[in-house]
């Protein structure tokens, strides 16, 4: 005599077990995958200003031991920051976080001023520096700060992740789960922390009404830019 059998197949109960214990594994994975990809972004945004902090320095270097203006006016184009650094810098993506990479269009922000970025700026970057140690080159009689003016370069921050909004600040973003980085006159970079506010702001913008930014304060490891809204100064 032969025998049949018939397989036995998974029970509407047993499947929606399954579904809802993957349901629940998604749910505790996700945010460990997604703080990893930030984390990941956050350590390439590191990379970027810290090869800024060494353009910066080698400019220096070569131009008589001053720092470029944040912006100034070269012929009929405007000259930035960005632009003087360029000839240091090796990798074209140095200007952009990851996390946010399109933050400010440069050649349109300036349209305003009756001309364009100088050709050879950098169209996208992400980084903010400090109004006070690279100056505005359309203030009348504004020289370049020098490098020997800094005197505690471990405390002086250059670029740091930011925007400009509407009144010219160049607010702070905490674009890292509220971490914000910056880079050094000593060369160092690290992290800092950057707590959101209730308040918002205006990006600054030449072709209309700019996006809004939110607005952070820098956390006690800003050290002297504590409780700012952005990384202007140069302590003494």
């Amino acid at each position: 005599m032969r025998s049949s059998s018939r397989a036995r197949g998974f029970t509407l109960i047993e499947l929606l077990v399954v579904i809802a214990i993957i349901a629940i594994l998604a749910a505790i994975l996700f945010p460990v995958f997604a703080k990893a990809r930030e984390a990941a972004r956050q350590s390439s945004c590191l990379s970027n200003q810290r090869q800024y902090s060494a353009a910066t320095m080698l400019y220096i270097q070569d131009n008589d031991e001053v720092f470029p203006f944040n912006s100034n006016l070269n012929g009929a184009c405007i000259s930035t920051f960005y632009l003087a650094v360029v000839p240091y810098v090796k990798n074209e993506q140095v200007t952009r976080c990851p996390s946010e990479p399109d933050a400010m269009d440069i050649p349109l922000m300036f349209q305003g001023f009756g001309a364009g970025a100088c050709p050879g700026t950098p169209r996208y970057t992400s980084y903010s520096t400090n109004a006070d140690l690279f100056l505005n080159g359309f203030v009348s009689g504004a020289s370049p700060m020098s490098l020997a003016a800094v005197q505690r370069t471990a405390d002086t921050v250059m670029t740091y992740d930011g925007n400009v909004d509407s009144m010219q600040r160049q607010l702070i973003q905490g674009r890292h789960s509220e971490n914000g980085n910056a880079s050094y006159v000593d060369g160092h970079v690290k992290s800092m922390k950057a707590q959101l506010t209730t308040g918002t702001a205006t990006q600054f913008s030449t072709t209309g009404v700019g996006k809004t930014l939110k607005v952070y304060k820098i956390g006690a490891n800003g050290g002297v830019y504590a409780n700012s809204d952005q990384c202007k100064g140069v302590p003494q």
